[in-house]
């Protein structure tokens, strides 16, 4: 769990950009793995609400990939002019890619997907990832990301606190596996309470 005074604080103010540690992603997954060392093996992962450039969650998993045994690894990042906190520069996939778009790297979503060894290293890591820009926005409601949550089988992230509840019914509704680091007081919530007790999540 992150820091939980660091958590209340960026959900007071709104700030859906909070980044959480890579110790506390590990920490948290270290859990589930020892509880089932093939939680991972073969399956898609999605990471929604994310962005390589600046969260760990894409670096843990891209760099533990085959470790963990992963089929893919999918991670959509919210497209910049609709954050809180914009970083104005290029991220470092758009420098190095024939792909930038000027018309739509503020505007569009990503997607990066890995699931395979694209440079020819030898290994499956962060170097592989493969990316593009998306259709829309990159908003988790939108329905080119549901079609991703659809394909996948687990779904793990640190969701937007300002749309926790909402986000939490997003998953439900798709019926699938998923980890989510947030304030432990959301547990708590009307919400969010009856799923804990009824061993939904």
């Amino acid at each position: 769990m992150a820091n939980n005074e660091s958590l209340k604080r960026a959900k007071k103010e709104k700030d859906d950009e909070f980044y959480t540690e890579y110790s506390d992603i590990e920490r948290e997954m270290n859990a589930y793995l020892e509880y089932n060392p093939e939680v991972f093996r073969n399956k898609t992962v999605l990471l929604p609400c994310d962005d390589p450039e600046w969260s760990n969650f894409t670096r843990y998993f891209a760099q533990n990939f085959l470790l963990l045994g992963l089929k893919k690894l999918i991670s959509t990042s919210y497209a910049n002019d609709k954050k809180t906190a914009v970083f104005e520069q290029l991220s470092l996939f758009e420098q190095e890619s024939s792909k930038y778009d000027k018309t739509k790297t503020n505007s569009h979503g990503k997607l990066f997907t890995l699931d395979r060894d694209t440079n020819k290293s030898g290994r499956i890591d962060i170097y592989d990832l493969e990316w593009d820009y998306l259709e829309g926005d990159g908003d988790f409601r939108s329905d080119e990301v549901k079609k991703l949550r659809n394909e996948s089988d687990i779904i793990i992230t640190n969701p937007p606190f300002s749309l926790f509840r909402e986000f939490l019914s997003w998953l439900i509704e798709a019926k699938k596996q998923f980890i989510i680091i947030g304030n432990e007081n959301d547990a708590t919530t009307k919400e969010t309470f009856p799923l804990v007790r009824d061993e939904i999540m």
